[in-house]
């Protein structure tokens, strides 16, 4: 609780109404329904649970360190700070930090990133911190006003994120698809730290922290005796789920053709692309949030977009968000995707039907089952820490993303050689049977176009037939006269 004498400010009541529009720019918003507002409470109304998410959760702490350090703010009153948290996020705290003060040349508003107690068992923090500074320097992160044990102050984006339903959209596609080109591209540069460059994929490293790191904490919810999370546990056969990762390891790799842009490049990834890390500008789309950032196989950032096409994370009821197999994105859409990302990647024009396209989407289709794999057994990880800001079900989304794994995987291995050869079906890796309707049919396509020619060919074969005849007997009439 704060103390009695700040209550007497109204920026400091928990009863207090925020404003979400506030600081909140929406020219360049895609979205004929409305842009999406994050859902936001004062942090003094927050549970007890979510203050104990860390030793700096609590609304005198983060209204002490943005008074002391945000430049400028030390001049006024901290009763002038009102905090309100973003209700959004899984793997760290987000809080709208804003003071209530017209005069010019003042920040009016900064963002304060909370990490928790248990981040360590997900990444490393030095390492996250030296790679923010880095990107930060390239005006690709915002820009920083003071860290420390746990905490960021950052720059807050006069933005909205980008709503799932949009994120096939082909506009909101080749945004993001040239975007991630370019970002792959970050690694090539003179002077990107090789301290950063040096590291090896960060996919195949978490395959196995992370997946020691689900059994360490499943261990701990049998641990703790609840029945439930012991059903759960037991239906998700954790064992099984460790062991998979060797084996994931060994298909993701195989038959590497040693060609640049086939999906084995290893480049800057940012390792967490979806609706909440994308933000709409009016100068178009920014990824933020880079705690997962790394070296890593350019297919795998493609591949987890993919998947979080068919995930809503702003859904407030439970389990807290939305699974929709349907909504990944058709084959037809794939491959315009990977067809603008080579564009720009290669720097050479690259059109969907191209064998490189054919290459990197087949190479994309094995990532798209280490994308489920690892947020599956990050969510167990997740499970039993301490929640960010609702109650969101991190053993049900696990579960979800293990079955999509599984059933991907059965896709995949029925289908034989994962990549699409020109001239086939999409095999519905990721989606329903409702993709293949939906999808681009690359065989019907060839195969209207051949026997068009068949059509055409035979029609002048006739022609030529005929006239052939016509000429014989005008000859035999010539010779008779």
């Amino acid at each position: 609780m704060v103390a009695s004498a700040e209550v007497q400010s109204p920026l400091l009541h928990p009863d207090r109404v925020p404003e979400p529009g506030k600081f909140v720019e929406n020219l360049g918003v895609f979205s004929l329904d409305g842009p999406v507002i994050p859902i936001l409470r004062p942090l003094e109304a927050a549970p007890l649970d979510v203050l104990n998410f860390s030793d700096v959760s609590r609304p005198e702490v983060v209204r002490d360190l943005c008074h002391k350090n945000v430049p400028g703010w030390s001049a006024y009153s901290k009763e002038k700070i009102a905090i309100d948290q973003i209700c959004e996020g899984l793997s760290n705290q987000l809080f709208k930090v804003h003071i209530d003060v017209a005069a010019s040349g003042v920040i009016p508003c900064v963002l304060f990133r909370i990490y928790g107690r248990d981040v360590a068992t997900l990444y490393d923090q030095e390492q996250e911190l030296d790679i923010f500074r880095t990107l930060s320097k390239y005006q690709i992160a915002p820009k920083m006003y003071a860290n420390g044990d746990g905490w960021r102050i950052e720059e807050w984006h006069f933005a909205v994120a980008l709503k799932t339903q949009h994120m096939r959209n082909p506009s909101i596609l080749c945004q993001v698809a040239s975007q991630l080109g370019r970002f792959h591209k970050l690694s090539a540069r003179a002077d990107f730290p090789r301290n950063i460059l040096e590291l090896p994929p960060a996919s195949i490293q978490r395959l196995d922290r992370w997946a020691a790191g689900c059994g360490r904490a499943a261990a701990n919810l049998e641990a703790e005796g609840c029945m439930e999370s012991h059903r759960r546990l037991i239906a998700m056969n954790i064992p099984e789920m460790v062991a998979e990762r060797e084996w994931l390891k060994k298909f993701v790799l195989e038959g590497d053709d040693k060609l640049k842009g086939s999906g084995l490049d290893i480049v800057f990834s940012h390792n967490d692309c979806q609706e909440n890390n994308i933000l709409q500008t009016h100068y178009g789309l920014r990824f933020i949030d880079f705690e997962y950032s790394n070296m890593d196989y350019q297919s795998y950032d493609i591949a987890n977009y993919f998947c979080e096409c068919t995930l809503d994370y702003c859904w407030d009821k439970y389990p807290f968000y939305s699974h929709r197999l349907s909504d990944f994105p058709t084959e037809w859409e794939q491959r315009l995707f990977c067809a603008i990302y080579l564009s720009e990647y290669l720097e050479s024009k690259v059109k969907p039907e191209e064998s490189a396209v054919t290459i990197l989407v087949g190479r994309v289709r094995r990532f798209v089952l280490m994308s489920h794999y690892l947020w599956a057994v990050w969510s167990v990880i997740r499970a039993p820490q301490a929640c960010t800001f609702n109650e969101f079900d991190f053993l049900h989304y696990a579960q979800a993303r293990w079955d999509t794994y599984k059933r991907d995987k059965r896709a995949l291995l029925e289908a034989g050689d994962s990549r699409p050869r020109f001239g086939t079906d999409d095999v519905g890796v990721g989606g329903s049977s409702g993709n293949r309707k939906a999808s681009f049919s690359w065989q019907q396509r060839t195969k209207k176009e051949t026997q068009q020619s068949y059509m055409m060919g035979g029609a002048l074969t006739a022609s030529g037939v005929l006239l052939g005849v016509m000429a014989v007997v005008a000859v035999n009439r010539l010779a008779r006269r």
